[in-house]
């Protein structure tokens, strides 16, 4: 456990030399160092400073502050479930605008995350619905919108294109068309 001390020890006399180096007096304060705790590490020797770092007594105390880890863990877990989100769109062939619209993505963004995730874009006419497909979709819609109480446009539309094996834009397009698309 002393190693485990004299490291951490090392770390923050380190930390606060090079930022009172700097002239970041503030910082050295955040860490919890008082004006005077502050003057006297700037006129030790190195000699002193070397006991410092490696004494065997810790002087240094970790602690963690649970509310914000929690929080932290949280909002990562959010990050990932949107990345997760924006690839599946992605990949069921969503456009450029739809990336815009529900994710704030300018084109420029969704064509690297298209080129980093390997999807191909098809150059050309767009291919359109058959009247049967169009069908399918918007009842296929009524039914998710009628039947989910916790309703979300943007899955329930990503859920059709996988059903129904059509891209996302043919969906959106068609949904849109009938009664709005959602974001």
């Amino acid at each position: 456990m002393g190693t485990t001390f004299n490291l951490l020890n090392h770390a923050m006399l380190n930390q606060v030399l090079h930022e009172l180096r700097h002239g970041r007096v503030q910082r050295c304060r955040a860490l919890g160092l008082g004006d005077e705790d502050i003057e006297v590490l700037q006129s030790l020797p190195p000699t002193t400073l070397s006991h410092l770092a490696h004494s065997n007594i810790s002087w240094v105390e970790v602690k963690v502050d649970i509310t914000v880890l929690r929080r932290l863990i949280s909002q990562a877990e959010r990050d990932e479930q949107n990345e997760r989100l924006i690839n599946r769109a992605l990949k069921l062939g969503a456009s450029s605008s739809i990336m815009y619209r529900c994710f704030g993505l300018d084109h420029s963004e969704t064509a690297l995350r298209r080129r980093v995730l390997k999807i191909e874009t098809h150059r050309g006419r767009p291919v359109q619905l058959s009247e049967a497909q169009e069908h399918a979709v918007w009842q296929r819609w009524c039914q998710l919108r009628d039947d989910d109480q916790h309703f979300d446009p943007l899955d329930a539309m990503m859920m059709l294109a996988e059903e129904q094996h059509i891209s996302l834009t043919l969906v959106w397009q068609q949904i849109d068309l009938y009664g709005g698309a959602p974001c």
